[in-house]
């Protein structure tokens, strides 16, 4: 695989049932194949051909930050974020069907990919709006300090 581009692939990429997994160049996140592992398509991992590799911690710190910089780090889980990481990490190409990861992967300067769908046009940077004051946070909160109704995550367009 040396000298040929990485994909990273995503639970999501899976799901979509649109990609030979075993494909060369794929490389799964192993909390990706957890994930896998935990639900139907299990028995597909006996039959695959498959890579797996685990993100340095020094990656996921950095897959972290630009998920706060987007404003998509609650909506992104630990697999998430691993995919993320992989692809930082291997300067690898993401293929995902979550919006979320492709912001991030857009906001870092990493190609992607859908699995199933098309991708992203233009990268968003969320902002946090109370639903019952209307003030705008920059960073996530879940209840607002000022009137305690919920805070919810909206983009201007």
């Amino acid at each position: 695989m040396e000298g040929k581009k990485k994909y990273i692939i995503d639970t999501s990429a899976i799901l979509s049932g649109k990609l030979n997994i075993s494909e060369e160049g794929y490389v799964y996140p192993e909390s990706v194949i957890n994930e896998i592992k935990k639900g139907s398509l299990e028995k597909i991992l006996e039959v695959a051909d498959i890579t797996t590799c685990s993100p340095g911690k020094e990656y996921i710190k950095k897959a972290r930050e630009a998920a706060l910089s987007t404003g998509d780090y609650n909506v992104l889980s630990a697999t998430d974020i691993d995919v993320i990481a992989l692809a930082i990490e291997l300067n690898g190409i993401i293929i995902t069907d979550d919006y979320a990861i492709q912001n991030v992967a857009k906001y870092c300067g990493i190609d992607y990919s859908g699995g199933g769908i098309s991708g992203i046009k233009k990268g968003i940077i969320w902002k946090y709006r109370c639903s019952g004051c209307h003030k705008i946070y920059d960073e996530y909160i879940k209840i607002c300090p000022i009137c305690g109704h919920e805070v919810k995550r909206y983009s201007k367009k």
